[in-house]
């Protein structure tokens, strides 16, 4: 399989992974509400950084700068994420935004191309964010 197609796969894999434990859990009715539109998410993000990746070759600065703009196109323009820019939580909340969209982006590049190891302290600091955040997510919503 082609790198772009592995890409593409893993990246799915990790947004609906990703998206359901922290914007969704446990609400399981509200996630569904959302379907099929949602996909376009979980499979037109990856498939974006998929193209930019490994057909365009663009380093990981630019993937970088590709993410910051595409992570405020989908938690500001289209969810209305107020934790970003509602002052002082946002001071916790961009942070965590940026972690988990780079999780998002570069975690499947980095399967992909075998270089998991070269990124485990970022990858284990992604991921503790990420399982925080998940975790918040969780309790918020049981009350």
């Amino acid at each position: 399989m082609k790198e772009f197609t592995r890409y593409l796969l893993a990246g799915t894999i990790f947004w609906v992974v990703v998206d359901w434990t922290t914007a969704f859990n446990p609400d399981f009715e509200r996630w569904l509400s959302y379907m099929p539109e949602i996909w376009l998410f979980y499979v037109g993000y990856p498939l974006i950084f998929a193209f930019l990746i490994y057909r365009r070759k663009w380093s990981d600065w630019r993937v970088f700068l590709a993410m910051l703009v595409g992570a405020f196109i989908v938690e500001v323009v289209f969810t209305g994420n107020r934790l970003l820019y509602t002052f002082p939580i946002m001071l916790i909340g961009i942070p965590a935004a940026i972690s988990i969209y780079s999780l998002l982006t570069f975690a499947p590049k980095w399967i992909v191309e075998n270089r998991i190891r070269q990124n485990k302290r970022k990858m284990i600091l992604m991921i503790i964010v990420w399982i925080l955040v998940s975790i918040s997510t969780f309790a918020n919503s049981l009350g």
